[in-house]
Formats: C-alpha cells, sequence, structure tokens
C-alpha cells in the first residue's frame, strides 16, 4: 500500500517541497530510505520505529521504501520524522488517509514518541502557505513561530500519540485556533518600541559621533582606527539603537534568518531589534559568510537588517575579508555548490574598528612595532575593501582629566545634530528625496545626477579633490554620497562646498594601503 505526506527541505533561505512516499510490500522487515537524504534522515528509521512502538502503534513486519521526492533535492535534518510516521500508519491502515489531505508536517521524534522542535519552521509555514495547504502539523514549541504567517492553520502536539488522536477526532479548527491564541498576531505584528538614547558624550570624539549619526541616517559602512579603550566598541553598540525601526515584512525575514540558523529567539514575536552581530577575527570564511554541504546563513545574513561589527579587523585574514566586498555592495550572498545555488540576504550596515598597528599603540613612546610590521598589518586591509568603507575615520585616546566629567555628567548635554529626533528628520528628508526611499549609501551614479542636488562649485571642488589625492571613482563617488547625507544631516537640501569638506574628514586612511604606514595623521581628522 502506497501513502504521501506533505513536508519541505530547507535550501538557503527558502524551503522546498518535499513529498515524503511511503510503500509497504510483501518481503523481509526492514524500512529504506532513498532521496538524496543525510545522516540524520538516514538514522530516523530508528526513531520512528522506536517512537511508533512506544506510543501504542504497530511497527511495519514487511518490506518498507520511503522515498522523499524530489530525488535531486539533497536533503538533511530530524523534521522528515513526523511525515514519515505519518505516512507509515497510513500505509498500515492504522490513520485514514483523509485525515491528512492538504495537510504538511515537520517534527523530530524521540524515541518514546515526544514531538520534538525543529529548525526552519517559519521558512516550511511560509512555503505551506504559499502553496495552499490546508494547515501544518508541528510539536508544541514551534507553534508560536509557525503561527506568525498569517492565513495559517497551525496544529502543535506534544506527542506523535496526541497528534494522531487529534487527526482522527478531526479536531483541527479548535487546535489551530488554540495554537493562535498562544500566539496573539496583534502581539506578534506590534513593533517593540526601542528607546534611541544620546550618542555616547565621550570626550574628543565629536567626529566620531558624528560619523556614526551619519552612518545610521544613510547606511554608510564605518571604519574606525585608533589604540586600545579608545571607545570604538561603545559607540559600535550604539548604532543598532540608532536605526529605524523594523517593519513587519523585514521583522519576518530576519525571524525567518535566524529560524533556519537554529539560533535562539524570543517566543511568541517576531525578532524586532535590529541584529548586532560581532564575529570574533578568528572565526573562518564559512562562518564569517555562511557555508555547508546545504549552505546555512554565516554571521553576515545574520546581521541582516542591522549591523556587523568586526572587531580588530587587521586581525582578519585578508582572503576572510576579500569574500565581503561583494555581498557588501550588492546585498546578497550568492553560495554555489555542486548540487546547490542559493542566496542569502545580506544588507548590513558594516562597522569595522582596528588598531593602528600590530601592538595598538601606534605613535605613542609605548609601541614597538617597526615601520615593516605596521606595513605588513596595513597590507592585511585591501585598498578594495578600505574603498567599500565610506566613512573612515581616527580616535585617539580620552585625556585623563576629561573621564569624570563623563561619569559625572553621562546624560549632560550633547550637540543637537547627534540627538535622535535630527538623525530621523534627516532620515526622512532623504527618504522623501530618493527613488523608491532608498538610502545615499545605495544611490546610482544616475540618482546622484538627478536629486543629489551639488552645487555647481561643489561638483568642481569634488573634481579637484579627486585629481589632489587620486581616489578611486568608487571613492569619489562615495564621497558624493557622505556630502549628501552631511547636507541631510543639517537638514539642508543643497550640498555646498562646506558638506564636501567636512565629507573628506571622513577618509583619513584612502593612502593607508598604498604605502602600508600608519603613521600620517588623518586628514582633517583631528
Amino acid at each position: 500500500m502506497l501513502a504521501r505526506c506533505l513536508s519541505a527541505s530547507l535550501l538557503g533561505i527558502d524551503a522546498r517541497p518535499v513529498t515524503v512516499e511511503v510503500d509497504l510490500a510483501p518481503g523481509l522487515p526492514g524500512l529504506q530510505l532513498v532521496g538524496l537524504a543525510d545522516t540524520a534522515i538516514q538514522e530516523s528509521k530508528e526513531r520512528v520505529r522506536a517512537a511508533l512502538r512506544n506510543s501504542g502503534f504497530r511497527g511495519p513486519l514487511v518490506k518498507v521504501v520511503v522515498n522523499l521526492a524530489p530525488a535531486d533535492l539533497r536533503k538533511e535534518g530530524p523534521c522528515f520524522d513526523l511525515p514519515i510516521a505519518l505516512g507509515l500508519l497510513i500505509a498500515s491502515g492504522q490513520l485514514d488517509s483523509p485525515c491528512l489531505k492538504g495537510l504538511w508536517s515537520a517534527g523530530e521524534l524521540g524515541l518514546d514518541g515526544r514531538l520534538r522542535p525543529c529548525r526552519g519552521i517559519l521558512a516550511i509555514a511560509c512555503l505551506a502557505k504559499s502553496m495552499g495547504a490546508r494547515g501544518l502539523l508541528v510539536a508544541a514549541e514551534d507553534a508560536s513561530e509557525a503561527a506568525l504567517v498569517k492565513g495559517l492553520r497551525v496544529t502543535a502536539a506534544a506527542s506523535l500519540k496526541e497528534l494522531v488522536n487529534l487527526l482522527r477526532a478531526s479536531d483541527l479548527v479548535q487546535t489551530a485556533a488554540r495554537a493562535q491564541q498562544q500566539t496573539p498576531r496583534d502581539q506578534c505584528a506590534a513593533a517593540e518600541p526601542t528607546t534611541a538614547p544620546h550618542l555616547l558624550n565621550l570626550p574628543a570624539q565629536h567626529l566620531a559621533r558624528q560619523g556614526l549619526a551619519l552612518s545610521a541616517i544613510g547606511g554608510h559602512h564605518l571604519l574606525m582606527v585608533g589604540p586600545p579603550g579608545c571607545g570604538k566598541t561603545l559607540l559600535a553598540q550604539q548604532l543598532p539603537a540608532l536605526l529605524p525601526p523594523l517593519n513587519d515584512d523585514e521583522a519576518l525575514e530576519i525571524t525567518r534568518l535566524h529560524s533556519i540558523a537554529g539560533l535562539p529567539r524570543s517566543e511568541e514575536q517576531l525578532i524586532r531589534q535590529r541584529p548586532f552581530r560581532a564575529p570574533h577575527h578568528n572565526a573562518s570564511a564559512a562562518a564569517l559568510l555562511g557555508g555547508g554541504a546545504n549552505p546555512r546563513p554565516g554571521e553576515l545574513s545574520l546581521a541582516h537588517g542591522g549591523v556587523l561589527f568586526l572587531d580588530e579587523l587587521g586581525e582578519f585574514p585578508r582572503a576572510v575579508l576579500d569574500q565581503l566586498r561583494q555581498p557588501l555592495e550588492e546585498g546578497v550572498l550568492m553560495l554555489s555548490r555542486a548540487r546547490v545555488r542559493c542566496a542569502f540576504p545580506c544588507r548590513v550596515t558594516l562597522v569595522a574598528a582596528t588598531n593602528p598597528c600590530p601592538c595598538g599603540w601606534h605613535g605613542d613612546p609605548r609601541c614597538r612595532c617597526s615601520e615593516s610590521q605596521v606595513k605588513r598589518y596595513w597590507h592585511r586591509m585591501s585598498g578594495a575593501l578600505l574603498d567599500r568603507l565610506d566613512l573612515q575615520l581616527q580616535l585617539e585616546p580620552p585625556a585623563a582629566d576629561s573621564l569624570r566629567h563623563v561619569i559625572e555628567e553621562r546624560h549632560g548635554s550633547i550637540d543637537s545634530d547627534h540627538l535622535p529626533a535630527t538623525i530621523e528628520a534627516a532620515r526622512r528628508q532623504m527618504h522623501q528625496r530618493n527613488p523608491n526611499k532608498c538610502s545615499n549609501r545605495d544611490l546610482t551614479t544616475a540618482d546622484l545626477k538627478r536629486h543629489g542636488a551639488f552645487k555647481s562649485e561643489t561638483l568642481t571642488s569634488w573634481e579637484q579633490v579627486l585629481k589632489a589625492r587620486r581616489l578611486s571613482l568608487r571613492s569619489g563617488l562615495k564621497l558624493l554620497k557622505v556630502s549628501r547625507t552631511i547636507a541631510d544631516l543639517a537638514g539642508q537640501g543643497d550640498v555646498t562646498v562646506d558638506h564636501l569638506a567636512t565629507a573628506l574628514c571622513f577618509r583619513s586612511f584612502d593612502d593607508q594601503t598604498q604605502d602600508g604606514s600608519a603613521h600620517h595623521h588623518p586628514h582633517g581628522a583631528h
């Protein structure tokens, strides 16, 4: 007898439909799995057998063949335990076939028949909804996540026996209603208000605070160079709170990414906080970018919609850093394998921090680094990568006598240009002017010409800067984009020479990879 159950396999950020076919035929008792199943699925044979027996059902005493179609799609993970078990129950006559008509299922089985959660349920639920599924059967722990998909009935149970009893009683409507009640849609869709703080009022870091505000408005990538303890990490950690709140589509996409990666999250809610990911410099290329036979998202994609903070940038292998260049430009990471090609979204704001030399104290009597060591250190960061960092600035350690002022007046006043309300007003002006409400970072050359509002003398000065500083075309265009954001922060419609001059303060290290030395003073960044 043949039975079919509907399920799905994860591929990148999406899920692909999989039909689980179970065939019982005369022969020696045994269960064979076909259809490019990985080790976790092959081991499901023993889990399913034990779960059926310990749940009070008959195990198959004939030859059983389970096919996961389509056969050319690689499948992985234990989420096929539940559809295989349900298929066996239908094929053996212990469950009526109409009970599963139009229903999808995904879940891991324990040896005692208990249903366990599996990763990527949100992606599976989205696919089931798009393909007109009558409902989705999941473990109780996955009910709140699956219920985030509007219009999809979710039936959850703690064990296989409980789920089968629900199917026999046709109690799906009531159980779906209970699952939805556990996860109120209004609560899931309501954005959690985020209180955006004032930018950290560190002494002697006015330019750094301004750079952070510009990054929050225009989405510009930021590089901070300075000795240990000068506030690089503290500044970077403030950026997510200065970004705009996530809308429902963004929150759903970020939640789905984290679900596919198997990361823990707050139950009963979409992820509403913009991600802040800070991988260690020892992270491999696969950990940073994603990978595997069936690719999973890496730190770059897990920071989608938020901030990717690379501390100690000079300690990352150059080969790893160079792989960031194309995804930073396009906002999408393409991963290709022998049988698989998938795309992960990665629209991030990159904030990088590094020391000026291996010991971190260049220019200080404590520094013992030779010029060749400094040169090798800076050559780890290619000029092509620095080209993609719109804002580059040097930080100085705060004076000892000014630290007490910070502690005593940590909530004191700060420049009005750095208030969250001012940042939001600048962002609103930018979206009203730019096509498709894109950020200044994403403006094309044609967009800059039509919507940049550059004065004639500003473009003349810009041409002179390109010649004098030998900037690449990419660096030159980024200089114009930063100038446009500076004008937005000032609440002005036209970009003047003063705005361009201020933007030059954030191009401190364009020549670092040319001569490899870190002793040059940044242009205007004192």
